[in-house]
């Protein structure tokens, strides 16, 4: 069983009779939504497929926290304007598109319309809540008036989790709101004095000096602190489910804290909650939104496909940390993806198996088992990345070029021109007399039958042309290890003479897929 599946069945065990399940996301535009925050909406989104699967009605909700403050101007931010973090302290919706040239009519729809484009290459269809559209429309005021008459039993809630001992002092100027300015638009506002029976809060700026008195009923830039918010959204939407960080899931963190506000004050119950691990990039720092270390799905996208990407985030349980690797990882990761996407085409996949591919797979796309990516990574660079060279070379090998193909043969030429560039190999435009001179007569002796062979075969077949290597190579009458040990000799004698390197491609592949005239004569030593 998927662990979505059981997610699924504690969900329906809670509340069987439910008409309509909900499952909610959220993240914040501060910046680029990064990939590490895709485990926010991987988790619910696999959770409302089982829920559909089982037969259940399901909202997958995602919000979009734009109605909160930015606190740090990006890099890439910084990069294209200056005094951005004039800004700081404004919600991001309210804040203008730094980006010349681009249409989002914010700074926080930029960021959104980015990951939202994402989301649907990826397949991923979601109700989409704009939380400054929710406060702004007034649909939370009476919620923001409720939460005010109730600071002091808020304060009590919060306070039970910390340390240090509570006052009366702080208690009694404890709000739980953040006030924008009316004049400014910065939340640097103090709180001065709120009157449960009239619903007048008095507040100042400390940034522009403003200050006035509003009716929260009727003046909407008004938003909850996290610990209220959350817990009033629990309610307000019926969330079923929802994941987490584990930053937020410790004994004594956000959700405990707010499993407690949203029962004790809004007199709701909080979802099933699950906590996932952080995923990281290895030999990349700590990925903020804000920072200049910042992997988007976008450029995840661009070595991998959706498929992929959703099979990866689905074949990990929830808590589990990993890492993304920019090295073979990708090509193994795509191998495995093609063994089990065989397994469930055929019927011969096992239960986990089965139920990740069925979880995992976009609906209403056909499947078919695809071109190998480690094959068109390995012959790409050899026909120079020329995409009508590359399935002629496939078809001489035999194989089929799949539609899928087109998409991984992109992907394969940006993963290894970008991340792999040494796994790029080139002929040398002219021989290597200088290596060639160092060689002994057997050495060279074996070269001149590697070029006999191939000079004699109008058409080079792949495992043909590997059978004749090792033939010529190896000595019956010596051991497997030293056997070995004289083939690394060759094909780096091999791979200095073609290309000047000790490394190189597949030889049977090279000779099989590429242009003979192209790399003949260097062999003619």
């Amino acid at each position: 069983m998927h662990w979505s599946e059981r997610i699924a069945d504690k969900i329906i065990e809670r509340n069987p009779n439910k008409e309509v399940y909900t499952c909610a996301s959220g993240v914040s535009p501060s910046g680029s939504v990064h990939i590490g925050n895709f485990r926010e909406i991987a988790v619910p989104y696999f959770v409302a497929r089982a829920l559909k699967q089982k037969g259940k009605k399901v909202r997958f909700l995602f919000s979009w926290d734009d109605f909160d403050r930015l606190r740090k101007v990006p890099v890439n931010v910084a990069n294209v304007t200056e005094g951005f973090d004039k800004y700081i302290g404004c919600p991001y919706t309210l804040i203008p598109n730094p980006f010349e040239g681009d249409t989002a009519e914010s700074y926080g729809r930029h960021f959104e319309i980015e990951f939202e484009n994402s989301l649907k290459e990826l397949g991923i269809e979601v109700e989409y809540i704009y939380q400054h559209k929710e406060y702004l429309s007034g649909r939370y005021a009476d919620k923001v008036a409720y939460s005010l008459e109730k600071r002091k039993e808020i304060y009590d809630i919060l306070m039970s989790f910390k340390t240090q001992e509570a006052n009366d002092e702080d208690r009694e100027k404890y709000y739980p709101v953040a006030v924008y300015c009316d004049k400014c638009l910065k939340d640097s506002t103090v709180v001065d004095s709120y009157n449960a029976e009239t619903h007048e809060l008095h507040y100042h700026c400390k940034a522009c000096g403003h200050e006035e008195t509003v009716n929260v009923l009727k003046y909407f830039k008004i938003k909850l602190v996290w610990k209220a918010d959350w817990p009033m959204r629990w309610k307000e939407e019926g969330v079923d489910f929802e994941s987490g960080g584990i930053d937020h899931s410790t004994p004594g963190g956000s959700y405990d804290v707010c499993s407690r506000v949203v029962r004790e004050i809004y007199g709701g119950e909080p979802p099933l909650y699950q906590a996932y691990g952080w995923l990281g990039f290895a030999g990349v720092s700590s990925m903020h939104s804000s920072s200049g270390v910042n992997i988007t799905p976008a450029g995840v996208l661009k070595f991998y496909t959706p498929e992929i990407v959703r099979w990866l985030f689905a074949k990990y349980e929830p808590e589990d940390a990993y890492n993304f690797y920019f090295d073979d990882t990708i090509i193994r990761h795509y191998s495995e993806y093609d063994k089990g996407l065989h397994a469930y085409l055929s019927g011969e996949a096992d239960e986990f198996t089965n139920s990740l591919f069925k979880i995992c797979l976009i609906d209403g796309k056909h499947y078919q088992d695809e071109t190998s990516f480690n094959t068109i990574a390995s012959l790409a660079p050899i026909v120079d990345f020329n995409k009508d060279s590359l399935k002629k070379a496939i078809e001489k090998l035999d194989l089929e070029w799949t539609p899928e193909a087109d998409s991984r043969f992109e992907k394969a030429e940006y993963f290894l021109k970008t991340y792999q560039p040494d796994r790029i190999f080139t002929p040398l435009a002219e021989k290597n007399t200088a290596f060639a001179e160092t060689l002994n007569s057997n050495e060279k002796q074996v070269v001149k039958k590697l070029y006999d062979y191939l000079n004699e075969h109008e058409v080079i077949k792949d495992k043909e042309v590997q059978q004749f290597i090792y033939d010529t190579i190896n000595n019956p009458e010596l051991t497997k290890k030293e056997n070995v040990a004289i083939q690394q000799k060759f094909f780096k004698i091999f791979y200095n003479l073609l290309f000047g390197k000790d490394a190189g491609p597949r030889l049977y592949l090279f000779f099989a897929a590429s242009d003979k005239n192209k790399y003949i004569e260097l062999l003619n030593i």
